[in-house]
């Protein structure tokens, strides 16, 4: 999820639904030491799990106020990697948290969502001006990388 990526021109992110923190560490490692980066977590327990793990970035609570909680104007971050869930959102709240990257997203920024099936494909070549997929097949289960441009 982290390896395709020129970390090179990437001074601001923000990754969505980072649960325990694992794709969070991998992030961390490859940004440049004066980045940024935003944590989106819904969950109490885990969001209070996160900000004690990694005190140098800001943790919030609700991906669809990526801009508002990271305090950028649109269009500032330059990469955004996402755990959640799609799946299990209603069509509306996937629309929301889509749009919301999208206004974040410099032009040439990334989208990186992790993902059980193709279910979101659609909606992504709807909104970025490029989508690839990778299958993982050594994931268990196996999954889905979306890379999407704006």
């Amino acid at each position: 999820m982290t390896t395709q990526l020129c970390w090179d021109h990437i001074d601001i992110a923000a990754e969505l639904g980072a649960g325990t923190g694992v794709i969070t560490k991998q992030i961390l490692r490859n940004m440049k030491s004066n980045s940024e980066l935003y944590i989106f977590e819904k969950d109490d327990e885990m969001r209070k799990k996160l900000k004690l793990y990694f005190p140098e970035s800001t943790v919030c609570e609700d991906a669809r106020h990526i801009l508002t909680s990271s305090g950028k104007e649109e269009e500032s971050l330059d990469a955004i990697f996402s755990g959640l869930p799609f799946a299990n959102f209603t069509r509306d709240l996937q629309r929301e948290i889509v749009e919301e990257v999208y206004r974040a997203l410099r032009p040439g920024g990334v989208f990186v969502a992790f993902q059980y099936s193709t279910q979101m494909k659609r909606t992504f070549l709807e909104v970025f001006r490029t989508v690839e997929i990778a299958f993982v097949p050594k994931n268990f289960p196996p999954a889905f990388v979306y890379t999407c441009e704006k």
